[in-house]
Formats: structure tokens, C-alpha cells, sequence
């Protein structure tokens, strides 16, 4: 079932704080989850009438297939320029190209001009980043960030290259090659011009990163997980830990190694406040202070939570997945299966209360997409809010779904 809808303000749910790690995945998640006391949504008995009667602030979804918006894991929206820009995979390879990091390919950064009325031949505009030639190597994305300093446009992503020969008399054999790549976009002519290539012992799993707002500081999810090979989408224990680098200098170290199994998901606003979340249903927020990763805040909800993005507002926008053993299957096979998705989007609360239990966040259900009929697969959305759009993409779907709220 597809219910897609908005809830009032005045009759929003709350997100409460969250209070302790859970470990817990998805081939976990039904045996235990159950049975387990978790930093949940809550909701009132208004607030249940609210989504019931959300059909009154429905949205109209439309679906786009096409090669360049497969397998779109990140998204990120240009609120200047109107370009929405994801990181996105070509679902036809053959699958033993996808699962091993040392085949030679090529991701690629597509685009869509998300206020370009759709076109029977080229629905938005879209098209491909063309890379410098100056670059050395291939791109084989997995996490994305993307900040204006100044008057460029710079982004970073986290690239697995081919792993590299250790040939030193005390290890043999073959090391991974994680880096992060850092480019300025050329608007003008569409390409990629590389500023930086980082790389350190301190990026030996990553999985996704955020940038603060004037793009000195890269904080990195490191998980244990491989994006590629044969232990793709696995379940490995749920160890997590981040680590911080620095643009400028290209160094890097760990700064939190406790509290984040099973970290996911990673952005951050415009005020420096980085929010990691899990597919245990947690989020939690810090900033960087002198260096170091100061905790703020957390919260969470009874579902496992992918991907977060943030809006101009800088309100979070998180995708959660009720059914992971659905998503798991996707991930092996995206030709067949399909994972439905709840979207959320949640704002601080504004009180004057110091009292705790009057702190927190608000969540806002968007749509509702069990069975994944506004989009298949579902891990990743963006709200545009100056023209109430959503854009759903997804790591195992072959197109994105723009859906205007009515």
C-alpha cells in the first residue's frame, strides 16, 4: 500500500531521545526488535487521526527510468543553481563486475535541472559530469558531500579504488584502496576538476561522510562493511567508528570509536551540527569542537533507518525501511525484488522549557510506501522546499520519482 501524505503541524509526532546502543541489523531485526525497548516514535491519538486524514496533503509521484539515474545511492540538491546531483551505479553490469572492487569501472555523477519543464525526449535536462583528464583513475562512488565555497562548487566522495600489492618483506599480498576525492565543478562546461586525493589508514571501511559548512573538517563512517566482493551487504559484527580529516592538509585520524554500530547515514546542516544515524532507527548529533566531536543530541524510532539527507530548512529528511529482510533481497537481485519505505522528515522542537522531557524533535510523516509502488527500493530521499518536491532514489532501482506535494 501507498499512502503519501503530510502531517499537520499542530498534530506532529514525537522523536524521543535516544538512551543506549542497540546492536542489532537486518537479518537480526525481526527476532529481536520485537522484544526490545527502543528509542521510538510516538504518537498520539490526534496524531493517528492526522495520518489517517493525510490524503488531504497528498502527493503526486511520477517515475523517470532512466541509465544515468540508476542506482543512485547519494543525492545532493543545489539550492542555487536548481541542479539535483547523484552518485549513481549502471544497474546492467554483470553482477561478478559489481561485487569485485578490482574490475575497472566507472560510477558517475549524473544530473538533473530540477526546474526544466520534463521533456518527451530528455525528462529535466539530464546529464553525466564529465571528469578532467588530469584525474587518475576510476571512480567507484560511495559517499557524497557537496558544499559552495565561495563562488565554486566543491564535492567529496569516497572512492574504492583497485586494491594496491603490499610487497614489503613483513605483509604480502593485497591492501584496500579507500580514498576520499575531493573536486571543484566547472558549471560551465559540466566537468569535474580534481582538487585532492586523501587517502589513510584512518579510511579503511568508509561508507559515507559529511563536510562542514565552510569545507575544512570531513567526518567519516567507518564500518566494517564492503561496498564490493564477496562480503557485499553482510552482516560483520556492526563495529563502527569515525573519523575526521582535514581538507587542506589531507590528514586524517579516528575521533570516536564507541556507539556506532551499524552507522548508515551521515549529513550535516548549515549550522555544523553533524547527524549519524543507524539502521538501528538511531540518530544521533554532534559538532566539531577544537578538533573534537562534542555530542549534542539524539533521538529515534522502532524502524531501520538508510539514508538522511537535509533541507534549506536544515529539517532531516530520513528514509526507513520496516522490512529489512525486503531490502536485503533487493540488494542481491534489483532486477526482481522490492523494498517498500516510510519517509520522515523531523525539525527541532522550539521550546523554552529546560525541562528534558520537553526537548527533542518533531517527525512529520511524507509518504508512506510499503509496498514500494511510488518507487521501488527506496534508500535515499531530498526535499526541495521551495517547490514541496520530494526526489526518491535508490541504490538497487533503475530511476528516481519526483513527487509534488497537491
Amino acid at each position: 500500500m501507498a499512502r503519501a501524505g503530510l502531517q499537520r503541524r499542530g498534530q506532529s509526532s514525537r522523536l524521543v531521545r535516544g538512551t543506549g546502543a542497540v546492536l542489532i541489523f537486518a537479518i537480526l531485526y525481526r527476532i529481536f526488535f520485537q522484544g526490545l525497548s527502543l528509542p521510538r516514535l510516538t504518537s498520539s491519538s490526534a496524531d493517528r487521526e492526522a495520518e489517517q486524514e493525510a490524503s488531504g496533503f497528498s502527493w503526486s509521484c511520477t517515475r523517470l527510468e532512466h541509465p544515468l539515474m540508476e542506482g543512485c545511492e547519494h543525492l545532493w540538491l543545489d539550492e542555487k543553481n536548481r541542479r539535483l546531483y547523484g552518485t549513481c551505479s549502471n544497474l546492467s553490469r554483470p553482477e561478478d563486475t559489481l561485487n569485485d572492487v578490482n574490475v575497472s569501472h566507472r560510477d558517475h555523477v549524473s544530473v538533473m535541472e530540477i526546474d526544466s519543464p520534463p521533456g518527451q525526449y530528455n525528462a529535466y535536462n539530464l546529464y553525466q559530469l564529465d571528469i578532467a583528464d588530469d584525474f587518475d583513475g576510476e571512480l567507484n562512488l560511495h559517499g557524497l558531500d557537496a558544499h559552495r565555497i565561495g563562488d565554486r562548487l566543491r564535492f567529496w566522495m569516497i572512492n574504492y579504488r583497485p586494491s594496491t600489492m603490499i610487497t614489503n618483506e613483513e605483509e604480502l599480498g593485497e591492501k584496500l584502496n579507500y580514498t576520499i576525492e575531493i573536486f571543484d565543478l566547472d558549471e560551465d562546461t559540466g566537468t569535474l576538476l580534481p582538487v585532492k586525493t586523501i587517502s589513510s589508514d584512518a579510511l579503511d571501511s568508509p561508507n559515507n561522510l559529511a563536510v562542514d559548512p565552510i569545507g575544512d573538517e570531513i567526518i567519516v563512517i567507518n564500518d566494517y562493511f564492503t561496498k564490493v566482493g564477496s562480503f557485499r551487504g553482510k552482516l560483520a559484527g556492526g563495529e563502527a567508528y569515525l573519523s575526521v580529516c582535514m581538507t587542506e592538509s589531507g590528514e586524517c585520524r579516528m575521533v570516536a570509536n564507541n556507539g556506532f554500530e551499524f552507522a548508515n547515514g551521515m549529513v550535516s546542516d548549515s549550522q555544523g551540527r553533524f547527524y549519524v544515524s543507524a539502521t538501528t532507527g538511531t540518530v544521533v548529533i554532534y559538532e566539531l569542537e577544537h578538533g573534537q566531536l562534542k555530542f549534542l543530541d539524539s533521538f529515534g524510532q522502532q524502524m531501520a533507518i538508510d539514508r538522511i539527507s537535509v533541507n534549506a530548512e536544515d529539517n532531516l529528511v530520513i528514509t526507513t525501511f520496516p522490512d529489512p529482510f525486503e531490502l536485503q533481497k533487493a540488494s542481491s537481485n534489483p532486477q526482481e525484488p522490492v523494498a517498500g519505505a516510510i519517509i520522515f522528515s523531523t525539525a527541532r522542537q522550539k521550546t523554552d522549557s529546560r525541562e528534558s522531557d520537553e526537548q527533542g524533535y518533531e517527525a512529520y510523516l511524507l509518504i508512506e510506501d510499503e509496498d514500494g509502488e511510488l518507487m521501488p527500493s527506496t534508500t535515499i530521499a531530498v526535499h526541495d522546499v521551495k517547490t514541496e518536491r520530494l526526489f526518491l532514489a535508490g541504490k538497487f532501482s533503475r530511476g528516481i520519482s519526483i513527487c509534488t506535494r497537491q
